[in-house]
């Protein structure tokens, strides 16, 4: 049965979420924050201001507008295939968009901060979608910028955000540090975006780079929902 094969995937994925981070991880947050401090002000300025502008447009719910959500009850499997369906779109046209401004140096690197964000946030949307649930309320919203949290963070905030996702879902609101949310994503993706910094050789990098992180924020949203499914069939 699909749902007990779904059921062992999400146990997996949740212990590598509670996981206690590595000495290695420390380490490399050691030196990911030397790393920041040698980045340009312009680069922090850019990075900052395009997340908080877009978690901003995302909680007043006045952008991102995608399809409702199908009228017809679908199988947890076709919910899952069409999310597949649907960040392999995304995905492809992540990769464009970083080989492109990659290729430019500083300044069309830079531009990949909003682009990237509107193509991710675009992807939530269209997956809440897919499993039946309308990004118009207000309490969705805020799921999926938790998700987003989640895809994007590491050490111990990982099973703090997951924690938070699993109150939600069961209607357990809290009030979140957006703040923190603009700081996680912003020291994830710090490193790798620099070496997109770098005209020629950032083309290369940005088309990688973004794959990947479209790869993580799918795994991500697929087994928050997931989570949700299988939550909703235990209740009935």
């Amino acid at each position: 049965m699909y749902e007990k094969e779904v059921e062992e995937e999400l146990r997996r994925w949740q212990r590598r979420i509670k996981k206690r981070p590595s000495r290695l991880s420390s380490k490399t947050k050691e030196w990911q924050n030397k790393i920041n401090d040698r980045l340009p002000a312009v680069y922090h300025q850019t990075a900052t201001i395009c997340v908080q502008k877009t978690i901003e447009a995302v909680l007043a719910g006045n952008t991102f507008v995608t399809k409702e959500p199908e009228e017809k009850p679908m199988t947890l499997k076709e919910c899952d295939d069409e999310v597949r369906r649907l960040f392999q779109l995304y995905r492809r046209t992540a990769v464009f968009e970083g080989i492109g401004t990659g290729a430019g140096g500083v300044l069309l690197g830079l531009s990949d901060f909003p682009l990237l964000l509107s193509i991710k946030f675009k992807a939530l949307f269209a997956t809440a979608a897919a499993y039946g649930y309308s990004p118009k309320e207000e309490s969705e919203r805020q799921l999926i910028l938790l998700i987003f949290q989640l895809a994007y963070s590491s050490g111990d905030d990982r099973a703090e955000l997951l924690e938070a996702i699993s109150d939600h879902l069961e209607q357990r609101l809290l009030a979140t540090d957006w703040q923190a949310l603009q700081l996680r994503y912003r020291d994830y993706i710090d490193v790798p975006k620099m070496f997109q910094l770098i005209p020629g050789f950032g083309a290369v990098v940005g088309g990688a780079v973004n794959h990947t992180l479209l790869e993580k924020l799918e795994e991500t949203a697929m087994n928050v929902y997931r989570m949700r499914w299988l939550n909703r069939l235990n209740m009935q």
